[in-house]
């Protein structure tokens, strides 16, 4: 009985070091991506532990890996760009990209990011004027007439106003 014992926790090892030296065999000979997924998930690894051994391997294979994962919807969008954001946090912007190509939203991106320990300004959708996330806002600029800088609008005079001096009601009386 303790050679049965003995014989199931070693093959249960041995499993799990294979499925692990699978991936990075398989990313080492450069096999397409849904190759490495699908040999991963035949030996029962979890979507996290396939992240996670390919950002060992190669993080720069990571956007690929997201797109391949979230195209084919094999977990939820905010799954699966966490677990590539914990794998590869480097990669946070290429990652980002590469599930947006596959319809993942900005606010799937910004939950996945936040749970992750990802800056959030890190995600952000490029623009023209740079990154930044879409809806954050900018600060308020003063109005573009006048010069009073917001204090009321519209320009000074160029007049100047005579003090009027008030009126005594006891010389009226």
């Amino acid at each position: 009985m303790k050679l049965l014992k003995s014989l199931l926790a070693a093959s249960m090892i041995m499993g799990a070091a294979t499925a692990s030296a699978n991936i990075a065999s398989d990313v080492q000979s450069q096999l397409p991506m849904q190759q490495i997924f699908n040999n991963a998930l035949t030996t029962s690894t979890s979507l996290v532990d396939i992240f996670n051994q390919i950002g060992t391997a190669d993080q720069t294979l990571m956007p690929a890996a997201t797109t391949y994962a979230t195209c084919n919807n094999l977990d939820s969008a905010e799954s699966i760009v966490s677990a590539a954001f914990s794998a590869a946090p480097d990669q946070a912007q290429a990652i980002s990209n590469a599930a947006r190509a596959c319809g993942v939203t900005e606010e799937q991106l910004l939950n996945s990011a936040l749970a992750s320990n990802i800056d959030p300004t890190t995600i952000g959708e490029a623009t023209a004027a740079g990154g930044g996330i879409p809806g954050a806002g900018t600060g308020v600029s003063a109005p573009s007439f006048g010069s009073t800088g917001g204090a009321g609008g519209g320009s000074p005079t160029t007049t100047p106003i005579t003090p009027v001096e008030p009126e005594d009601p006891i010389s009226e009386a």
